[in-house]
């Protein structure tokens, strides 16, 4: 008998409840399984492919699968492949993923000639493809049908592909959230229905379905909370050569968390397409050998190692420009010699710093890269499309994108987005506030709370960790190093420690001795033997 789940401590209840959770969603946030996810032949776009997936394999056709090289499609990328290989000739699927540097974000051109030559009959698109209204049309009238799985925002008009699979096309709210890889796992469960495979097979390809999503920054809510929960089990237990192998490479010996994945897991396997080619990290969730994923396991450590030190230089240059810009709504930061695969984490460093919309361009010549991330409020994808005449290509969605621009055109584009982002963003849209969803006492820490907390695990976007107020708590200890500080606070029964990156001049002057009041927010690693691992928000005195 399945054993229910509920909630009882009252002050997770009244948070809830001020979140808008109903009783309903509650229920279905700490019981649903994965067998309530919905039947993927009531996905527009499904049977279809499905029937053309089929048709293919029937006739002994090449399958090119088409990736991206993030950790989302990267890890879409290696389910479907993982997939297809199941179920037919694996000498007859050709994984494709475009390089970042030589042809870009989307479905290639080069693929379709790589298909061309191959005698390729069909191309899938995973978690790329939606706004790719030409090369679709290319590769259809070379006669090569084309199947698009994506999850970014699609523009008025839809490529005129053989069937699309899109979570914002249809009717389902439950669906919307998915990411590429979650995209690809509902496709792939159809695909296992109809040549009758075994489910419990499918579920082992759960631990790649978490790292893509939460990789992906999705919304840990409806489906996407089912596999990323379950997934995250799967991925404690996996049995990929390649997990194995990063998990020892990168020192996890204990149960993996979210976090693990955020910045750990998956800044590794990004980093293979940030600093090299992508094409590592696809063959280090496929392989089954062990020399080689180690071998694959330490590169991927290097390259992050690299990346880091690129990011440090462009972040030094950044933060300049974007002290010196901060009358502004939106930060478009630019410079020659700026690595394009680190861009976009700058971009998000910046925009955790300053909390406001960031644009960082990387200048390479005539062409200049750039990547977008955006605050609540402000819906990049969309603000991009209004300047898309100043725009070489584009893609994302509301809170992340990215394009390629003349160089010429970088200042004119500039301009152009702040007016728009005056006319679209308060101006204490831009303020970052610290609102607290409940006060908690020492006492109502205890044993029943910490377990009732848990059941609602994973956390992460769109089921964030809850912001509490905590009063009169003691600074015990202040250990500042170069690049963040470690803060213990003490409640009288309880210690919290917590380490703060992103260091301003109130947090310094705070000293052993002084009695706060803190908003703060659980770790996802928050049980500690001796103390809570909290992140510090803000403190009053």
């Amino acid at each position: 008998m399945k054993n229910i789940e509920t909630i009882r401590n009252e002050i997770i209840l009244e948070v809830l409840r001020k979140r808008g959770i109903s009783e309903e969603y509650l229920d279905y946030m700490l019981n649903a399984t994965v067998m309530d996810l919905e039947d993927p032949l009531n996905i527009e776009g499904i049977r279809e492919s499905v029937e053309i997936i089929e048709k293919h394999i029937r006739n002994r056709n090449k399958i090119l699968i088409h990736g991206d090289y993030d950790a989302d499609g990267i890890t879409s990328l290696a389910l479907l492949y993982r997939t297809l290989s199941h179920i037919y000739d694996e000498s007859k699927i050709i994984p494709y993923i475009p390089d970042r540097f030589m042809e870009g974000y989307g479905f290639s051109e080069k693929s379709i000639e790589l298909a061309k030559r191959e005698g390729v009959g069909l191309i899938i698109t995973v978690d790329c493809g939606i706004t790719a209204i030409e090369e679709v049309k290319k590769a259809i009238d070379e006669g090569i049908e084309v199947i698009i799985t994506d999850h970014h925002e699609p523009l008025d008009i839809l490529p005129k592909a053989s069937s699309i699979v899109h979570p914002k096309i249809g009717k389902s709210h439950k669906l919307v959230y998915l990411t590429g890889v979650g995209v690809v796992y509902k496709l792939v469960s159809a695909l296992y229905k109809k040549f009758n495979k075994s489910m419990n097979l499918l579920l082992w390809d759960l631990d790649l379905v978490a790292i893509g999503t939460i990789a992906d920054m999705g919304d840990l809510v409806y489906e996407n909370r089912i596999l990323t929960k379950y997934g995250i089990i799967v991925l404690n237990k996996s049995k990929k050569a390649g997990i194995k192998a990063i998990k020892y490479i990168s020192g996890i010996n204990g149960k993996i968390l979210p976090w693990h994945i955020s910045f750990i897991i998956a800044p590794r396997i990004n980093a293979a397409g940030r600093m090299a080619t992508p094409d590592y990290a696809f063959k280090l969730l496929i392989s089954k050998d062990g020399e080689e994923v180690l071998r694959i396991s330490n590169l991927l450590n290097k390259l992050n190692l690299n990346r880091q030190m690129e990011q440090k230089k462009i972040m030094k240059g950044a933060i300049k420009q974007a002290i010196e810009n901060l009358d502004r709504y939106v930060l478009v930061l630019s410079d020659w010699g700026w690595h394009e695969g680190v861009i976009g984490i700058v971009a998000s460093k910046i925009a955790e710093i300053f909390y406001r919309p960031v644009i960082v361009i990387s200048k390479l010549g005539e062409i200049s890269k750039g990547s977008c991330r955006s605050i609540e409020g402000f819906h990049i994808q969309k603000a991009l499309s209004k300047l898309s005449h100043l725009l070489e290509e584009f893609g994302g969605h509301k809170m992340a994108g990215g394009f390629t621009i003349k160089t010429e055109n970088i200042e004119l584009f500039k301009n152009e987005i702040e007016k728009i982002a005056k006319n679209e963003i308060k101006e204490e849209q831009l303020k970052r506030v610290y609102d607290y969803e409940t006060e908690i006492k020492a006492e109502d820490i205890n044993r029943n709370f910490i377990l009732d907390y848990i059941k609602l695990s994973p956390f992460g976007i769109g089921n964030e960790h809850f912001r509490f107020l905590h009063k009169n708590l003691k600074v015990i200890s202040v250990n500042k190093s170069k690049n963040n500080m470690e803060i213990l606070f003490s409640n009288g029964k309880l210690t919290l420690k917590s380490k703060i990156s992103n260091i301003n001049e109130e947090w310094l002057n705070l000293k052993a001795g002084d009695i706060v009041d803190l908003i703060f927010q659980f770790s996802d690693n928050f049980l500690n033997k001796d103390s809570l691992n909290i992140s510090a928000l803000k403190f009053i005195k």
